[in-house]
């Protein structure tokens, strides 16, 4: 069962996330976090159970997407966890794929079926 983070500090947005998901068909563990401590709190409390997706806001409370980014790239078992970015900054995946960044969707374009559609390419 593929799990997944959302990073996301909209509720509504991250539940909107979560609910085009759960269209695919199969079965997700799917956990939501408001901010990029609580989702590398997780992330150090389970270091076995790491996510096999994140979906990443970058305008979040505290420390931004990117801060998380770099954090995450930083250790060798986080760095290979693919990432959507999920956003309403216009950014250049060819330089977000450093971080393992695989896909980019904008908060003002993407619909339900794209989350969808982007996780399962993804996953």
């Amino acid at each position: 069962m593929p799990k997944i983070f959302i990073i996301e500090d909209d509720a509504w947005m991250a539940e909107c996330v979560a609910r085009a998901i759960n269209t695919l068909p199969g079965t997700f563990t799917i956990d939501i976090f408001e901010n990029a401590i609580a989702a590398m709190s997780a992330l150090s409390d389970c270091p076995d159970a790491l996510p096999d997706l994140i979906l990443l806001d970058i305008l979040l409370d505290g420390p931004d997407g990117f801060t998380l980014l770099h954090e995450l790239s930083s250790y060798d078992d986080t760095a290979r966890i693919p990432i959507i970015l999920v956003t309403s900054l216009r950014l250049n995946l060819a330089d977000l794929t450093i971080y393992n960044v695989q896909n980019i969707l904008y908060k003002d374009q993407m619909t339900p079926s794209e989350i969808a559609e982007t996780v399962q390419h993804v996953l």
